[in-house]
């Protein structure tokens, strides 16, 4: 009998022992997840700005641009609720007061996701799924309300995931992330950085054409990093804001190629057109979930997503303010 309790007690202190061990490691995982990661590179040189708008209403942020000089407003944002309109804010910087719009095609409330946004003087793009929605700027300038799409067209791409405006082109992106987001094989190339699978498809713009833009045939296509959430294109630089998930951003600067004569081609179509591999280096390590960035005034402005409803008890870093660096820290 007394053999028999020993071994009773011996085997609970064992099972107490092992659960206990499980519990601490539990615990030691939880405390380095919420804790462990540290961004000190980004903190020294990033500067938080306004409140992202929406975060209460369930708002996904993704897309951020810069409008054009002289306009009431300085950007616009655009993002998704599930089960409600997508919407695009107008916003100044510095300030906590915002106004959105919603958009509708052919009187219907368009429900899609919206990706990254871009502006002209004259329209704004929203990468959309597997289209490019075109709406009249002058429109969403005025303010809260509806707004009836121009129209929309489609660039080839299963995921058009951003876009910007630069030197008369809209260069539209496609994102990769297998294997809920592929692109296709032809996409695929080896490049001094690795092996790649993404495109961006350059288009004229020509405010006297349909959508503002002269056709639907690319002039330039470009390879670019994986898990782009955005494209900067400037001067000389070239800024992707590539992020999935969890894992930590990344903000990669590339050379501006654009302007050079290129031998590559990828066939469009039936077409042949200029290919330009954009190469670069990770320049910063920043919190999960970065988005759309845009340049104004000297400085790079991110919109992160990590604040959403969507994933609000997953993601241990949150950023629910607009965030902006300065270019001439990242270039130094």
């Amino acid at each position: 009998m007394k053999h028999t309790k020993k071994r009773y007690y011996r085997k609970t202190t064992i099972f107490l022992s092992v659960l206990l061990a499980f519990f601490c490691a539990i615990f030691a995982f939880l405390t380095f997840w919420w804790f462990g990661k540290s961004y000190p590179a980004f903190d020294k040189i990033a500067r938080r700005g306004s409140s992202i708008p929406g975060l209460s209403e369930g708002i996904s942020p993704q897309g951020l641009c810069s409008l054009p000089e002289g306009a009431e407003y300085d950007f616009l944002m655009s993002g998704y609720i599930e089960g409600k309109p997508s919407r695009v804010y107008l916003l100044k910087e510095g300030e906590e007061n915002s106004r959105f719009v919603t958009f509708t095609q052919d009187g219907k409330a368009i429900e899609s996701h919206f990706g990254g946004i871009a502006c002209t003087e004259k329209y704004a793009y929203i990468a959309s799924e597997e289209e490019v929605l075109v709406a009249p700027l002058e429109k969403i300038l005025q303010g809260e309300g509806s707004v009836e799409l121009e129209g929309s067209f489609k660039t080839g791409f299963h995921e058009n995931a951003t876009c910007c405006v630069f030197d008369g082109m809209l260069y539209v992106a496609e994102f990769y992330h297998p294997p809920k987001y592929p692109t296709e094989p032809s996409h695929t190339f080896e490049t001094a950085s690795g092996v790649r699978h993404t495109l961006a498809y350059a288009y004229a713009l020509d405010d006297t054409s349909a959508h503002g833009i002269a056709d639907m045939v690319p002039r330039k296509v470009l390879s670019i990093p994986d898990e782009a959430q955005s494209m900067l294109i400037l001067e000389k630089d070239i800024y992707f804001s590539c992020s999935y998930g969890l894992p930590s951003s990344r903000l990669i600067r590339c050379d501006n190629n654009l302007g050079e004569e290129t031998e590559k081609t990828f066939n469009v179509n039936g077409r042949e057109i200029p290919l330009y591999i954009v190469e670069g280096e990770t320049v910063l390590i920043m919190p999960c979930m970065s988005e759309e960035i845009c340049e104004r005034d000297g400085r790079l402005h991110i919109l992160f997503e990590s604040s959403s409803k969507k994933y609000f008890f997953f993601v241990r870093t949150r950023i629910s303010h607009f965030i902006s660096l300065e270019l001439a820290a990242l270039n130094g």
